[in-house]
């Protein structure tokens, strides 16, 4: 079928379930596929979510092993409409776990007089706190084409992150694909922010495999959380020793990248991303979608603003053009005052030198803040916290 031809058999779905059922009560599992840029197939997996869910929660409460004609005859339909929107739109499968019940429901389902429900049928555990529905993508490694079912795991303004898992290396990987509505100037910045990362070899960077120029996505290492989730979840608990662990490597990485390709502009917790290996925390910094390169003519010094962490003073002196040394400083005390406070509003200092620390490096007078990560972890590491 023909991509128009598909639009058209979705909407045609969409219309029937439209005047099949007067509830809407499936609107709720809507944000589980926001990502999703057909509004019709949205609505389509959510409606089956929903309908899927409910008549399964329904099986489990079947102690005595007969499941209702009525119910029978819902589940056999909607499982053929199910197979069917799959098989059309390609992209896309359902969760392995309910493929699995599927299966084995389509062994036993009978249209009429109800059906018996198999003895070793084990209790359906609803999936209802995220998609049963995944888009999948071809990657090509080992000059071998494989499709994988994709989770989304991010989005921002350009590209959406997807975490798989490769059946060849056995682990996972992330994949991050820019949108369909950039135009080639975004296209460039995304091709420059893989190019970057690519030319950086650094334990604390996050590193990038293969760019697929038809699809315009590209393989990156997978990471566990953003620093971000990790401060907040752990903040009760996390000792000195751990956070100034976390600093010290941050200091190495941004040495590291103003040394190598420039500035990166966009520090915020959620770029910061964390590897979990056997009694150790590693940071990978990510994100160089708008890192400012040396000597280079293809940075767009008037990109819009952005950075979480950023001096909001950039959009009074004409934006990222203007950016500098001391703006990427302004921005790396405000992570450092969140790694050790877990908060993101600068207040309420208990120590001396860390107030002096950083009211220095977000002082509104350029000349007094930080001009390099020399400066700044010469000066963090001469702080006694235990005072």
């Amino acid at each position: 079928m023909t991509n128009s031809e598909i639009s058209v058999f979705i909407q045609n779905q969409v219309n029937k379930l439209i005047d099949d059922n007067e509830d809407n009560d499936y609107i709720q599992y809507l944000p589980f596929y926001e990502n999703i840029e057909d509004k019709n197939l949205k609505y389509l997996f959510s409606y089956f979510q929903y309908h899927l869910n409910h008549l399964f929660n329904f099986m489990n409460q079947k102690q005595n092993g007969h499941y209702n004609a009525e119910q029978s005859r819902q589940l056999i339909s909607l499982i053929k409409d199910i197979r069917k929107v799959i098989s059309i739109v390609k992209k896309f499968k359902i969760d392995d776990q309910y493929l699995k019940i599927i299966d084995e429901c389509s062994t036993f389902l009978l249209h009429s007089g109800g059906s018996p429900i198999p003895d070793n049928f084990e209790q359906i555990e609803i999936i209802d706190f995220k998609p049963i529905f995944y888009s999948t993508t071809t990657i090509n490694t080992n000059n071998e084409s494989i499709h994988y079912q994709l989770k989304n795991i991010g989005s921002g303004s350009y590209a959406e992150v997807f975490k798989y898992k490769d059946t060849y290396y056995d682990k996972h990987f992330a994949l991050k694909k820019a949108k369909k509505n950039l135009n080639p100037k975004e296209l460039e910045r995304f091709r420059i922010e893989f190019d970057s990362m690519k030319k950086l070899k650094s334990p604390y960077i996050l590193e990038v495999y293969t760019f697929d120029e038809d699809q315009n996505h590209y393989i990156m290492e997978y990471a566990d959380e953003t620093l971000y989730d990790y401060i907040i979840q752990n903040n009760t608990k996390l000792n000195m020793l751990e956070r100034k662990n976390i600093i010290s490597q941050i200091f190495k990485s941004f040495e590291y990248i103003h040394n190598s390709i420039g500035l990166h502009r966009d520090i915020s917790p959620t770029n910061i991303l964390l590897k979990h290996y056997d009694n150790l925390v590693v940071i990978k910094v990510s994100d160089f979608g708008l890192v400012k390169i040396k000597d280079s003519n293809l940075t767009d010094d008037n990109t819009e603003f952005k950075g979480s962490l950023n001096d909001p003073k950039l959009n009074v002196i004409g934006g990222f053009k203007n950016y500098s040394i001391k703006y990427e400083t302004y921005a790396l005390t405000r992570l450092i005052y969140f790694i050790i406070t877990g908060r993101k509003v600068i207040r309420d200092f208990k120590n001396k030198d860390f107030e002096d620390f950083i009211i220095r490096g977000v002082s509104d007078d350029l000349s007094e803040r930080y001009s390099s990560i020399f400066e700044m972890k010469n000066l963090f590491y001469q702080i006694d916290f235990s005072i």
